[in-house]
């Protein structure tokens, strides 16, 4: 299981990404205030850098402490080196998502995809090569590393939802139009609150529940072979049964 996961993990993590790319290149092209922000690109830049790491400042509009790549911006929006990206203060501050959010879920995001795709393509070359299970290492960073597709997902929704503020219907409808005069603050707050309570309840559960079946292991028929369990009879693992002395017998045998 492990081997299979790996290997197509190795795949289908490359695929993501590049179809991750696809959806960028469609924001930058339809909707680039919520690039903008994603990128925290406060001005226009020819050609333009990949800001890796930063604080944005909104109020300031400018990025602190800010480790950037030059001309990388323009090759990953544009494919060119030397294309011109704009920047936030090109829209008016009341049509500008709110910067920090996207910034960090994004990275968050790219993060959790970069530590999936080198922990499969390693992965998956020691299991081809049947030396996985004398790195103990990187077992244990696979075991770990079981969060990061639901923490991906997450971000990429926060970028995604928070991105496009303040729209519903981008450029069309606004978020403060959209809202139902039906649903008050109460109501959206009761109602997430038992959503966020019933869903940690179920995880927590859930999770204490493997731990207990991990913590007892396999026993019985599950490690022991079976007498009647030969090649050219697969389904008598599923007919055998265990007398009441302790004897084994097969179920089609009993019949």
């Amino acid at each position: 299981m492990l081997r299979m996961g790996l290997l197509l993990a190795a795949i289908l993590v490359p695929v993501q990404i590049f179809f991750g790319h696809l959806t960028g290149d469609y924001v930058h092209d339809l909707q680039p205030v919520k690039f903008a922000a994603i990128e925290g690109r406060w001005h226009d830049e020819q050609p333009a850098s990949e800001v890796l790491l930063a604080i944005p400042d909104p109020p300031a509009e400018t990025n602190h402490y800010a480790i950037s790549v030059p001309v990388l911006g323009s090759l990953i929006a544009s494919m060119s080196l030397d294309s011109k990206e704009v920047g936030l203060t090109d829209f008016p501050p009341g049509d500008r998502p709110p910067v920090v959010i996207p910034f960090f879920s994004f990275r968050i995001m790219v993060g959790c995809g970069l530590v999936m795709l080198l922990l499969a393509w390693v992965g998956g070359y020691l299991a081809i090569t049947e030396r996985i299970g004398r790195s103990r290492l990187l077992l244990w960073s696979i075991f770990l590393s079981f969060p990061l597709p639901f923490i991906a997902i997450l971000t990429g929704w926060f970028t995604a939802e928070v991105g496009r503020q303040p729209w519903t219907v981008y450029g069309v409808l606004r978020t403060a139009d959209a809202m139902t005069p039906f649903l008050t603050t109460r109501a959206a707050t009761i109602s997430l609150v038992v959503f966020c309570a019933v869903y940690s309840f179920i995880f927590a559960f859930g999770t204490f529940y493997i731990y207990r079946l991990l913590r007892a292991g396999p026993v019985g028929p599950l490690i022991e072979p079976p007498a009647a369990a030969i090649p050219n009879r697969p389904m008598s693992v599923v007919g055998e049964l265990v007398t009441a002395d302790g004897r084994r017998t097969v179920a089609g045998d009993r019949a």
